[in-house]
């Protein structure tokens, strides 16, 4: 039982401490001027120095921890007081694959600079359409909380509209992750691009307004 905790308690620090080993097997070969940002053509369009490298994947390595530890102890820390020790399972499930994720996002990061370009875009956009599919999959079990889900106020306030609202983000999320997924494989980058963003702001504003629409509903019969 300790070394699972142990492990659980590690596992972060060993995932997003992967990129930086990497960071320190390449830095010889970075240049004292790196690209900074690339262009929707892949290309390079701002340049920094150096150290600068640090920023981004610094940023994605503490977002990922805190995040991994609200929600493996979502059970301890939510006001709402819904999960126990055995039912977050499913938050402990996301933490995972979230922490995973931002892992590879950080190693790619890190390989674009060293090249100087963006290459495996798609691979890594296939990955984050998986992610969103695999949340989309775990989104019908997740119980109201604050830290996770569609947390509107008139879900938060209605255990009958989150779990309705949830179970219509389940399918959409499911089906436009793989549908995503998909995509990111066969279309060019540009087309992706919009692709991805307009896919996302419809999964999310379609179960946003469908919760709305069920809480007008649920005011007009009372």
């Amino acid at each position: 039982m300790k070394q699972t905790k142990l492990f659980h308690g590690l596992f972060p620090f060993i995932m997003m401490g992967i990129p930086w080993i990497y960071l320190g097997i390449i830095w010889n070969d970075l240049p004292q001027t790196i690209p900074t940002h690339f262009g929707i053509s892949g290309d390079p369009d701002q340049y920094g120095a150096k150290n600068e490298i640090f920023i981004a994947p610094a940023i994605l390595s503490v977002t990922g921890i805190l995040m991994y530890f609200i929600l493996r102890n979502i059970h301890k820390i939510d006001p709402r007081k819904k999960y126990t020790a055995t039912t977050s399972a499913v938050m402990a499930k996301l933490a995972v694959v979230i922490i995973i994720f931002l892992c590879a996002a950080s190693l790619f990061v890190f390989y674009w600079t060293l090249k100087g370009k963006v290459e495996g875009l798609s691979i890594l956009l296939c990955g984050m359409g998986l992610l969103l599919a695999y949340i989309g999959n775990l989104m019908y079990s997740i119980k109201p909380n604050y830290f996770a889900g569609f947390r509107v106020p008139w879900a938060l306030e209605n255990e009958d509209n989150w779990r309705k609202t949830h179970q219509l983000a389940s399918k959409i999320w499911f089906i436009g992750g793989i549908v995503l997924a998909i995509a990111a494989l066969v279309l060019n980058l540009k087309i992706l691009a919009v692709v991805f963003v307009s896919a996302i702001m419809i999964m999310t504003l379609i179960p946003v307004i469908y919760s709305y629409n069920t809480y007008r509903k649920s005011s007009k019969t009372k």
